[in-house]
């Protein structure tokens, strides 16, 4: 057994210990100095000790391969024009015509023309490369015109199902894609990744991963197929991927495969545990369904789902004991699924049937129909998306709206609640760091230091729960997310005390070690 002593080790709220006992990567021990007087221990040297974190809506794979891409978001990009010099300066940007130059995070909100780039911009850069940059929600592409003749997009192409394509004042397309249905038009005329590709990419972020505090992650787009999700972090961890992993694969493509079963979730820190789906888009794209309209707007939004399809993946997701994931940001698409879900019989018994993803504008009328309803109901909102992109926020909602988002502190109140980063989607250079999660979540202060509706602040003590013990439950991994008997050993140890510091400082806290089921990784 290994012993720790003299810490400030955090159990749940206002409940701290100064030593633990480790064995086989388990708590199984925990109390005080006195008590393990004269026996060997680790010194925590009356450091914060705090759970590792739990992202439990992510998207690994993009934040991976995002390292070997050229960020388009501030403080690095802050005009088109600064976005076509990067571009200029990727190494994607070579000549060879069959090579993709890919960029990623541009906001209108925040570049100095207030418009998104078009095609006549980044060709620009070449014409003669494709050229693709996604949006900051990742759910909007912007693509130069060989990137659209590869898809074979004219003028006389016809929006898809669930998506837009945007048009100049003459009809042409404009180059700026909107929505699965449409951004996987030139999504799909890249050139795969190889698994070796994937692979590789995922090691360096399990590294990061490790020097930030995260033990588990949620990857809620994944795919079967040659580049199968399963295989694919089932070979990273037998490199040394260290993380947890639960799997959701995309409803899209199940459907497309004639609805399959794929393998229920499989023990072992690398799980399918359910599927994706979206309802509508974002509130930045204006693509989220609304009851009313968005700001100087006869738009409402997208509702991009029926109701028969909807029940078409709640009876695949029951039959296969598999949670339901559901993209969800609108108020309108909110009660769509209410309404829809309220009166069926949950079939999973550890963890909500069906999850919320998002969840921006949500009333506590809605909530307290969620925790009235039959089914079973859990959040997964992302208070990082108000507090990197509040001007977007705030151009397309009503104030009465806008006071709404990511009330998470209300949420709790009503419903499983976690907290996490959706990372890459989100209008920020480190998205994945949750430690500017917790901040948005503690501080509510934005980046551009506008109120984000103080009543929703949590306590710190709170916020970590959400972090940590919430996400774990949400995500059906089990026994991790709490420092107590029976809990994997798995806990950051900080220099700064959190505690007890300024909530407008906690993005700038890094672990200064973590320990994954007892073992030191960082």
């Amino acid at each position: 057994m290994q012993y720790f002593k003299n810490g400030i080790i955090f159990k749940e709220k206002d409940n701290f210990f100064q030593a633990m006992g480790v064995e086989n990567g388990k708590i199984c021990w925990i109390g005080k100095d006195e008590e393990i007087a004269g026996i060997e221990a680790i010194d925590l040297e009356h450091s914060i000790v705090i759970p590792t974190f739990i992202d439990s809506h992510t998207h690994p794979t993009m934040v991976a391969k995002n390292i070997e891409c050229t960020p388009c978001l501030p403080p690095l990009v802050n005009s088109i024009e600064d976005i076509i010099e990067a571009l200029k300066k990727s190494p994607q940007n070579n000549g060879d015509e069959n090579q993709w130059i890919e960029g990623y995070g541009y906001d209108e909100f925040v570049l100095k023309e207030k418009r998104a780039p078009t095609c006549k911009d980044l060709d620009k850069i070449s014409k003669k490369q494709p050229i693709l940059i996604w949006h900051s929600s990742y759910h909007i592409v912007v693509a130069n015109s060989k990137a659209m003749a590869l898809a074979g997009i004219t003028k006389d192409t016809q929006d898809p199902k669930g998506g837009h394509i945007g048009r100049f004042e003459n009809g042409e397309p404009d180059g700026v894609f909107y929505e699965p249905g449409a951004t996987e038009l030139i999504k799909n005329q890249q050139i795969p990744q190889t698994f070796e590709d994937v692979v590789r990419q995922l090691l360096k972020l399990g590294k990061k991963y490790d020097k930030l505090g995260i033990s588990g992650v949620c990857d809620m787009w994944c795919f079967s197929g040659e580049l199968d999700s399963l295989a694919i972090y089932e070979e990273a961890k037998k490199r040394g991927f260290n993380q947890k992993v639960g799997l959701y694969y995309a409803w899209s493509q199940i459907k497309k495969n004639g609805k399959k079963p794929i393998p229920a979730r499989k023990e072992g820190d690398i799980a399918i545990a359910g599927i994706k789906l979206f309802v509508d888009g974002s509130i930045a794209g204006r693509t989220a369904f609304m009851k009313q309209n968005y700001l100087n707007s006869n738009d409402r939004g997208m509702k991009l789902i029926d109701e028969a399809e909807l029940m078409e993946a709640v009876s695949y997701a029951r039959n296969l004991k598999m949670q339901m994931a559901i993209h969800v940001m609108g108020d309108a698409a909110i009660q769509f699924l209410i309404d829809t879900l309220k009166d069926i019989k949950p079939w999973l018994e550890d963890t909500p049937s069906v999850r919320l993803e998002h969840a921006s504008i949500l009333s506590e009328s809605q909530l307290k129909q969620m925790k009235e309803a039959k089914m079973s109901f859990g959040l997964a909102p992302q208070p990082i998306f108000l507090f990197a992109e509040y001007e977007a926020y705030r151009s397309n909602l009503a104030p009465e709206l806008l006071k709404t988002a990511y009330g998470v502190k209300t949420d709790e109140k009503y419903v499983l609640t976690s907290l996490s980063s959706d990372a890459p989607a989100t209008l920020w250079a480190e998205p994945e760091n949750l430690y500017y999660t917790l901040q948005a979540s503690v501080d509510r202060v934005s980046a551009n230091h506008q109120d984000m509706n103080q009543e929703e602040a949590l306590d710190i003590q709170k916020a970590l729960a959400m972090l940590s013990l919430n996400g774990a439950k949400i995500a059906r991994f089990k026994d991790i997310g709490k420092l107590d008997v029976g809990y994997e050993a798995s806990f950051q140890v900080l220099d700064k005390d959190i505690f007890n510091m300024p909530a407008n400082e906690l993005g700038n806290v890094l672990p200064k070690e973590v320990y994954l089921k007892g073992k030191k990784v960082y």
